[in-house]
């Protein structure tokens, strides 16, 4: 083992607070479902036309480098980049099929990338699931039980060869932070309910509910694969969770965390039902608590009526006979703690900003029929979330004391909307700019700070713009791109806004104010 990983085997960034960016790999990299490309399963949407094609996304495959040294160049200490099972167990078309065998040279390309990420001074966060999966794995991947097999097996491959590139080849140290699944309520709701996920024939709520199932055992599955990897190794105890859209509707969100911790409470299965009732009774009454300044509008009125109605629906569907594969699972795990620490998504998450008022004039596919026209008419888009950042202080604070860990902000950002041939690049409903987002969003993390809340970092979503679930009309970037003409990093957005330069200040103040 390289001498210089023996005298620093704590890596940076362990103990530190965490200031970064996050990404995925899919959403940025380029290289996916064209001729000769992996396949994912958003292949056939791309081919038939449903969902823009992702193409070059933003070429981070190629210009990861660069991007890191922008990154250290703004003072941050950490990155969130993803790995794609799709490129690491490749198949070049997109039928369903076998297993087909595991890339090395796409294993030794992300260690390098993990390796020129830790020589630009940035901690890497690497997720394992970020809503895609091989083409192979058929559209339904997550109904089959077998896709938990196949993804234990996909992380210990990995996981085992990329981190002993990372010590042999590189003398570094092995990844420390890990996420395993991203937002898994996310994609259960969109693959489902929302449709606006590949999905094959299945839908409703016994699909969702056996996708969560299968979706949570696979996390289990993964935290113990690279738990036993690590103390195998002899390596330092890594950190592993996943990470969930935060959501002010229990039943689409904090459940999920309770339901991975029932074991480490002792709560016996006879009683999961009665346990979970209390724990939403008990998050609605801390939700209430917090008095929270919503905009209480029309939209706002009307959509109380929908969060209602959902967790009227969450408590009358939920049935613990659909987690069989989980409770299996938890109960035959090594350890009884499953995760390392708390990982949320901070966008909009109240149900009751669901609805806005009507518009029909920024849809970005073609709707089916008068029904669909409407409800895209009155639904929010991505450039509708509204900001409210004391939620983002409610959420951590309140996972944190609830589950004795710290957490951490694995996403947080606002969408501007620009068409990539640069038409409809307006401001948003709210007029608010990505700095103004950025300055009150980073009060309340010093805020939380300040009050010792264990905040493990921020991790601001994204980098550069990119491809976002079918489109490149929401813009999240830190650094915009004209698509129209290349990949060039842009410090200023189409507004005049220069948040990559406000962020960079604001980390700095932060920094020097926990100096003193």
């Amino acid at each position: 083992m390289p001498e210089s990983y023996t005298d620093n085997t704590e890596p940076k960034g362990s103990g530190d607070f965490l200031w970064g960016v996050a990404s995925s790999g899919y959403q940025s990299e380029g290289g996916f479902n064209g001729p000769g490309q992996p396949h994912n399963n958003w292949a056939r949407g791309e081919a038939k036309g449903t969902v823009m094609r992702t193409g070059a996304a933003a070429q981070f495959w190629t210009r990861y480098e660069a991007d890191f040294w922008l990154c250290r160049g703004m003072g941050l200490n950490s990155f969130r980049l993803g790995l794609e099972w799709a490129r690491i167990q490749p198949r070049f078309e997109a039928r369903p099929g076998p297993a087909p065998a595991f890339d090395t040279a796409a294993l030794d390309a992300y260690a390098e990338r993990l390796a020129a990420c830790r020589r630009a001074g940035l901690e890497p966060v690497v997720t394992l699931h970020h809503f895609t999966h091989p083409a192979w794995l058929g559209p339904d991947a997550w109904l089959a039980p077998a896709t938990v097999d196949g993804f234990a097996e996909y992380v210990r491959v990995a996981m085992g060869h990329i981190n002993r590139r990372l010590v042999d080849s590189y003398g570094l140290a092995p990844v420390h932070w890990y996420i395993t699944i991203n937002e898994p309520n996310m994609l259960v709701i969109n693959s489902y309910f929302g449709r606006q996920f590949p999905a094959g024939p299945h839908r409703g709520t016994e699909a969702s509910l056996r996708a969560y199932d299968h979706l949570l055992a696979a996390h289990i599955r993964a935290y113990n694969t690279i738990h036993n990897l690590y103390e195998q190794a002899g390596w330092p105890r890594p950190r592993v969770t996943l990470n969930t859209f935060a959501s002010d509707l229990y039943w689409s969100d904090k459940v999920l965390w309770d339901l991975l911790c029932l074991r480490e409470r002792a709560i016996p299965a006879a009683n999961l039902r009665e346990h979970l009732h209390q724990q939403a009774e008990r998050f609605e009454t801390a939700l209430a608590a917090a008095q929270l300044p919503f905009v209480r509008d029309l939209p706002y009125r009307t959509g109380r009526l929908v969060h209602w109605w959902a967790n009227r629906f969450g408590y009358r569907s939920f049935d613990s006979r659909h987690f069989a594969l989980l409770l299996r699972t938890l109960e035959t795990s090594p350890r009884a703690r499953v995760i390392d620490y708390i990982a949320i998504d901070y966008y909009d998450p109240f149900v009751a900003h669901t609805l806005r008022l009507p518009s029909f004039s920024d849809f970005e596919f073609k709707t089916t029929g008068l029904r669909a026209w409407m409800m895209s008419g009155i639904t929010s888009k991505w450039w509708d979330w509204r900001s409210l950042p004391e939620g983002l202080h409610f959420f951590c604070g309140h996972y944190a004391a609830e589950y004795n860990l710290p957490v951490l902000i694995a996403e947080n950002g606002m969408a501007l909307r620009r068409k990539p041939d640069n038409s409809a690049a307006g401001h948003r409903p709210d007029q608010l700019l990505r700095s103004q987002f950025l300055e009150a969003h980073i009060q309340q993390v010093q805020r939380l700070r300040a009050e010792r809340v264990p905040v493990a970092g921020y991790l601001h979503w994204s980098l550069t713009d990119n491809y976002e679930w079918g489109s490149y009309t929401p813009r999240f970037g830190l650094f915009a791109i004209d698509f129209a003409k290349g990949s060039e990093r842009l410090v200023e957005d189409h507004l005049g806004d220069r948040p990559s330069e406000t962020y960079a200040r604001l980390v700095r103040a932060a920094q020097l104010q926990q100096a003193h």
